[in-house]
């Protein structure tokens, strides 16, 4: 195996994808030689023309090229041919008659058409990456411009705290590969992106949708390529202040009426520099960005009054309080003094005092949320020889946020959020090796760290003490209250799956050969990863107390000290976790003829499942019956064995028929896709690292919050516990597509096709201990020594159709365009491993899983997005140019349709027990539906009717299918204004004018989709308003 990999490293994932293509004309004299040199850097690549006088440069760098031919001592010369991002240029390079130097005029035609490729997706022009306005600044929003490329579903575990996510031709969110200057880009433990450069750092960014070819893997969602600056022979630069305030923007829609403006104040500054250490050998880039961000976050709930809190529930418009000893109304529905329960007394007096009148949604706060972050590039290019280049890159990102609310599952008040440091590095070496004009080599060393960790804000001060609730583990990490769910108000207490941390390293080795030969261009090589990650996650560890209005109200329950249902987990929850990824592939393009090219590779994969180098870890095994250390009892080290049997197939053709600007393109492939770390955390929630536990309360053994977590419980539900199935698999996709593009002028190219997938063996849980429904709590489970026994399977399956289209206009006249629309469908099991905002991705009845096919969480089926610029012409007169000259205009355009969601119950009826899952599974009991949930005007105050949803009958699963109702749509525009003024030759100075959602339109959130919650019905939140935003930047 060792010799097998050594042979194999002979032999980039992400060489430049620009080619130059040409003919020789005027002389025929084979095999004259050809150079490119670079104007930037001076380095100078040679090919061998054929015999027929045709040559290919592949692998180039975008940039501007000198090009000459040579043969017999005649020589011709052509100057400053630009060649673009993902460009292809065909030359017709005359070779003058008389011997000497003589420089030419060339015939250079730029391709905006495909004609070689089957692959689905595209690229963003530098000009764009600088230029259009960019939310944050983050150029993977560009991404989004893309046909095929959605928003992920609101809340999704990827998209939190303002990370980028998207879905990709109805791919998963972790299911999209991150690539920096060829090597690894991610956060291993969800596959989001590792560290987010500056945009004035970028040279190169494209976006692969679907059949790409057989160097891109590991994921089979979109593969997203970012190439960072390099220097040069001249000095190149920028510096930069961006800033907005809140006096600039509107208010937000949910903003406190008769209040100042939630506070918005945002700060982006920095630098980036490039030029030679030596000319023409050795050249350096750099760049930094800092970021402040302090932002108001409007948020609505519902808190007890002030008389509720001591029982008085005259005023509540409640038609009775009862007495859950009697059965009988407390009356006047006040509760005596002496019935209340101090630690429940407490605890309500832990809620802020209601703000404004409103129903359901009496308080309402803006806290501050704080997001600093500071970003660093550095890179240096070294020309060993004429033929051997060494590049090396470090990258660095710290972050520090603190959110005022957890998320929409915990306290929506200030006082329960999160601090969250977060640092990322990365880190290439490359060699670049030119053996022959026809053979090239790139080996890539890749180094990448993401640590990450989510702290309580409040995590030293014992709130559990303060109001009288004992602590529930031994020594909790970090103290803080319990999260307490009282129905239809506002949860209390903390967020229950921290604090976490993680810290992770993947190393990597990526090796490509590009060899040409002919009308063949052949690549090959390998990629290998191994990575580590070391992390703890305390789920459940403070406790949890549930109050669910079995009284008919749940407050009175919290006044009266009678919880419902309780739990928590004692843990030792360490976790080390390790694993390793061999990749192979080759891929080989024929031009068979001028107008028709086949694409044809195959890529190996295979993935470790990861371990844990200690074999600490412990599952339930099925084999047994109870639980078992990895690697003992026929249990694998991992859960499950490894998957040695992904070869990828990759077919594509290219047919430019008739007058070469129509391109007929179509493939398939076979993608396999390597999953986020998180789900095999799982490997550490079993006995003896995990053991959770609920009490549920009877008339025989009541719970009390003196005692909401009793040690000598006598009926306490058995332990939790995580398995994954033994007959796992590495899940795959096909893409397949078929679409046409047709060149409509000079610089405009339209493109309408038919792009789909298919997903196989995707990753869903489901708890295979689920007792048969019954109309009584505490069925008989499978498994009597076990609660909810997690199981994750390769058994989710999903597809997608769509139709796709795209308008793209290069930068010519000084306007350029790039609009899209797709119209598609979603449909699978299961959107993710984690939940999101309206869809639990966990099964209501595990037993039976058919009724989970819905649309994805995901899904949207309209979508168009139109990204345009502007360079405003000037004729005038000298005196007056410095005023009217340097305008430039930018836009992006964005509009969709909803995202599905499922209306959910807070609890569960069914009596199965998997409505209250160990590892925050929970969400997943859906309502009946009794009526027609449209609304003629739906609006934010009563989104869908309320009254169309019932509860279950108890023992009974609710008829509602998954994502059956539609949230609001989105239609924003982002505009700025560019005036740049010549200060002297070669540096100008720009100021800028942006505004984000510029026509103010209020995008609504989700709205509340749990049955009986506060609000239910109703939403509460919205996107940002109208944002301006205001800068300065100088180039030189």
């Amino acid at each position: 195996m060792t010799r097998l990999l050594l042979f194999l490293l002979l032999f980039v994932v992400c060489l430049p994808g620009q080619t130059l293509r040409g003919l020789i004309t005027g002389r025929t004299i084979p095999h004259a030689k050809v150079e490119v040199t670079s104007a930037e850097t001076g380095r100078t690549r040679s090919v061998a023309a054929s015999a027929d006088g045709r040559f290919t440069v592949p692998s180039l760098a975008a940039g501007i090229y000198r090009i000459s031919a040579e043969a017999s001592g005649h020589q011709g010369l052509a100057r400053d041919i630009t060649l673009g991002v993902n460009q292809e240029i065909d030359i017709e390079l005359p070779l003058p008659a008389g011997a000497g130097r003589e420089e030419v005029e060339v015939r250079a035609t730029a391709s905006l058409l495909r004609p070689d490729s089957a692959a689905a997706g595209g690229w963003i022009a530098p000009h764009q990456v600088v230029d259009l306005p960019l939310d944050g600044r983050n150029y993977y929003e560009l991404a989004l411009l893309m046909p095929g490329v959605t928003l992920p579903a609101q809340g999704s575990a990827g998209s939190v705290r303002g990370n980028f996510a998207m879905n990709a031709n109805g791919s998963r969110e972790d299911g999209n590969l991150f690539l920096l200057d060829g090597v690894y880009n991610a956060d291993p433990k969800l596959n989001g992106v590792g560290i987010t450069s500056p945009v004035d750092g970028i040279r190169e960014f494209e976006v692969g949708t679907a059949n790409y070819d057989a160097s891109f893997g590991r994921n089979a969602g979109a593969q997203v390529n970012v190439v960072l600056r390099s220097g040069g022979n001249q000095f190149h630069g920028a510096a930069y202040h961006f800033f907005r305030n809140a006096k600039l923007d509107a208010r937000n829609f949910f903003a406190p009426a008769g209040e100042a403006d939630p506070r918005y104040q945002r700060n982006q500054y920095g630098f980036a520099l490039g030029g030679p250490i030596r000319r023409d050998r050795t050249f350096f880039f750099t760049d930094f960005e800092g970021r402040r961000l302090n932002e108001g976050l409007p948020r609505e709930t519902n808190v007890p009054t002030a008389l509720e809190r001591t029982g008085d529930f005259s005023q509540s418009g409640l038609p009775f309080v009862i007495d859950p000893f009697t059965q009988s109304p407390f009356p006047g529905n006040r509760i005596p003094s002496f019935y209340l329960n101090p630690v429940g007394v407490n605890i309500a007096n832990l809620y802020p005092l209601p703000n404004r009148a409103a129903a359901g949604r009496n308080f309402i706060s803006a806290p501050i949320l704080r997001d600093n972050s500071e970003t660093a590039d550095l890179r240096l290019d070294h020309a060993l020889t004429a033929r051997s280049e060494l590049t090396g890159r470090y990258s660095i990102s710290d972050r520090r946020l603190s959110e005022p609310f957890a998320g929409n599952a915990f306290a929506q008040f200030p006082g329960y959020g999160n601090v969250v440091p977060h640092r990322a590095q990365n880190a290439m070496i490359g060699h670049t090796h030119v053996f022959t004009p026809n053979l090239i080599n790139e080996l890539r060393l890749g180094f990448n760290r993401v640590a990450i960790a989510v702290n309580q804000e409040n995590q030293s001060v014992d709130l559990n003490r303060q109001v009288g609730l004992p602590t529930f583990a031994q020594r909790p990490r970090q103290l803080g209250l319990s999260y307490i769910s009282v129905l239809g108000y506002s949860p209390l207490g903390d967020e229950y799956n921290n604090p976490q941390a993680s810290a992770s390293n993947t190393y990597q080795l990526v090796n490509t050969s590009t060899w040409t030969r002919g009308r063949l261009l052949l690549k090959f090589g390998t990629d290998i990863r191994k990575f580590d990650q070391r992390a703890f996650r305390d789920v459940q560890s403070r406790g949890l107390i549930n109050f669910v209005g079995f009284t008919g109200n749940a407050l009175t329950e919290l006044l009266l000290g009678i919880p419902a249902v309780t739990g928590g987990a004692r843990l030792d929850n360490r976790q080390h976790l390790r694993g390793e990824s061999y990749n192979f592939f080759t891929q080989a393009n024929l031009r068979v003829r001028e107008d028709l090219t086949l694409n044809f590779g195959v890529r190996y994969e295979f993935n470790s499942p990861p371990v844990d180098p200690q074999n600490r870890a412990s599952l339930y095994n099925p084999a047994t019956g109870g639980i078992s250390m990895v690697g003992t009892d026929g249990l694998p080290r991992a859960g499950y064995a490894s998957d040695r049997n992904n070869f990828g197939p990759r077919f594509g053709l290219a047919w430019s028929p008739g007058d070469r600007k129509t391109v007929l393109r179509g493939g398939y492939g076979i993608y396999f896709d390597q999953s986020a770390l998180a789900p095999s955390e799982g490997l550490y929630f079993s006995a003896p690292h995990f053991d959770f536990r609920l009490f549920v309360t009877s008339q025989q053994f009541p719970l009390t919050l003196q005692n909401p977590f009793p040690d000598n419980f006598p009926m306490p539900t058995p332990a939790s516990a995580f398995t994954f199935n033994s007959r796992m698999r590495t899940p795959y996709i096909q893409h397949f597509n078929l679409q046409v593009q047709r060149q409509l002028d000079r610089a405009t190219v339209l493109e309408v096709g038919y792009v789909g997938a298919k997903g196989t063996r995707l990753l869903m849980a489901r708890d295979i201990n689920q007792a048969p429904p019954a109309a009584t709590q505490f069925p008989m489970r499978p498994n009597l020594m076990f609660q909810d026994i997690n199981e994750l399977e390769s058994r989710a399956a999903s597809n997608y159709h769509s139709m796709q289209a795209s308008l793209r206009r290069t930068l010519t006249g000084g306007v350029s365009l790039l609009a899209s629309y797709t119209y598609g469908k979603s449909i699978d099991d299961a959107s993710n491993f984690f939940p999101s905002a309206g869809d639990a991705n966990f099964p209501q009845d595990s037993r039976d899983t058919r009724f989970e096919r819905a649309r994805s969480g995901f899904d949207v089926r309209q979508r168009f997005t139109a990204a345009a610029a502007w360079l405003i012409p000037c004729s005038h007169k000298a005196k007056a140019r410095w005023l009217l000259a340097g305008w430039q205009l930018n836009g992006i355009a964005a509009m969709q349709t909803g995202r599905p969601f499922t209306v959910a119950l807070p609890g569960e009826m069914d009596n199965s027990g998997t409505g209250r899952s160990s590892l925050g599974f929970g969400a997943n009991d859906r309502a009946n539906i009794v009526g027609d949930p449209g609304l003629a005007n739906p609006g934010p105050g009563t989104w869908f009717n309320p009254a169309a949803f019932a509860f279950p009958t108890p023992g009974t699963f609710g008829n509602a299918g998954r994502n059956i109702l539609d949230g609001p749509g989105l239609a924003s525009v982002n505009l700025s204004v560019l005036k740049s003024f010549e200060v002297k030759d070669g540096t100008s100075l720009q100021f800028r004018a942006e505004s984000f959602n510029a026509l103010n339109r209020t995008n609504f959130n989700q709205p509340q989709n749990f049955l009986g919650a506060a609000g239910f019905g109703s939403i509460t939140s919205a996107q940002n308003p109208r944002l301006v935003q205001l800068g300065i930047k100088l180039l030189f």
